[in-house]
């Protein structure tokens, strides 16, 4: 079955200056990154959200996304930071079938 019918089910989460709006945007776009990341064999990727649709009308668009996949106790894991300027927030999620 296609990663794509899964959902991102997020485990933790670090916030360092991120307001409240910007973690809801992020934490959207990061479940769907991890969907699209996870069809693919990339154990790492860099994005820069200004290249992501509707990410400048999420006040979002400055931030950058460094997406990395880890076995973890067994598990496979989404090591997710997000950047812009003093701003970091830090994620990590697991794939669950919808």
């Amino acid at each position: 079955m296609s990663k794509l019918f899964y959902k991102a089910m997020i485990e933790d989460v670090q916030n360092d200056k991120c307001t409240d709006a910007e973690i809801e945007a992020l934490l959207d776009t990061y479940a769907h990154t991890v969907k699209r990341m996870a069809t693919t064999q990339a154990r790492r990727s860099w994005y820069e959200l200004e290249d992501f649709a509707l990410t400048k009308k999420m006040g979002i668009n400055r931030f950058t996304l460094m997406l990395e996949r880890r076995t973890v106790a067994g598990q496979e894991q989404w090591w997710g930071t997000f950047e812009y300027g003093q701003k970091k927030l830090k994620v990590i999620a697991m794939l669950e079938r919808n």
